[in-house]
């Protein structure tokens, strides 16, 4: 488990998670409850991690329903996404897309202690669905959902104000946002959220997204609004290349970077 996962304190009783493949997962606590913000890939006992950490009672926040988020999904029993994204999150608990995904994308990376007939057979706890307003109240310490439908139709993001802290998921990184996949909305969609989310710009300083380097300063959601800006302006365009989740076109801003499908602007 020490080698799949490396833990970091990123604020008070606010953990980041990495997992070997560079996916964040969060584990935020307050007086009386405890979150866990996405649960990574679930090739390790990361529940196991977070009762290293906690005490407290843990539920699972997703922040969308990709399999890098919710394929650990498993190990815990209480679960929250959004309406948009449940049917995601159940179809990556498909045993043959488990199996396809251990194939092609782990096969040579696993513990020899692994089991992927558990993991590729795991099935979900209770499932709850959640909204734009809904808050998870730990004791004296809030999350607050915000909608940002784009990376998928789902997409959310937590506020806590308390402290400042927005946990973006995949949708505020520097890593590349991904919106040239089957699951993504318009670039239109996206910029709309990330608008949005710049609404809520007094309640927060950092930003501690899904992948890449956390915690952000907020600068970087501002860089990435001006970029989809010009990009649905027409005054810069991507260049296009083959990817990892197949061709779109990239545009590299400063900071930030975004792969787009010139199909959905």
């Amino acid at each position: 488990m020490e080698d799949w996962f490396k833990v970091k304190k990123v604020a008070d009783k606010t953990w980041a998670i990495h997992d070997k493949t560079q996916v964040a997962c969060y584990l935020v606590e307050g007086e009386e409850k405890a979150i866990l913000i996405d649960t990574c890939w679930g090739l390790a006992n990361l529940a196991e991690l977070v009762q290293s950490i906690t005490s407290l009672p843990v539920k699972v926040v997703i922040t969308h329903g990709h399999p890098d988020h919710v394929c650990g999904a498993f190990q815990f029993s209480d679960l929250y996404i959004s309406n948009e994204d449940k049917g995601l999150l159940n179809a990556f608990y498909n045993k043959q897309t488990r199996r396809q995904l251990i194939e092609n994308r782990f096969k040579d990376q696993l513990s020899a202690d692994f089991s992927e007939e558990k993991w590729i057979n795991a099935e979900l706890g209770n499932v709850s669905t959640i909204k734009e307003g809904d808050v998870f109240e730990l004791g004296k310490r809030d999350l607050k959902v915000i909608a940002v439908p784009g990376h998928t139709p789902g997409s959310i993001c937590l506020l806590d104000g308390e402290n400042e802290l927005l946990f973006s998921g995949d949708s505020v990184q520097t890593a590349p946002v991904l919106m040239h996949l089957d699951t993504s909305l318009q670039l239109s969609t996206y910029f709309d959220s990330l608008v949005h989310v710049c609404s809520f710009e007094e309640e927060y300083d950092r930003i501690l997204p899904g992948h890449g380097e956390t915690p952000l300063d907020k600068a970087v959601l501002y860089e990435l609004i001006d970029g989809v800006s010009e990009i649905l302006e027409g005054n810069v365009s991507g260049i296009l290349e083959q990817t990892f989740f197949g061709e779109g076109l990239v545009c590299k801003f400063n900071e930030t970077s975004i792969i787009y499908n010139e199909n959905q602007l």
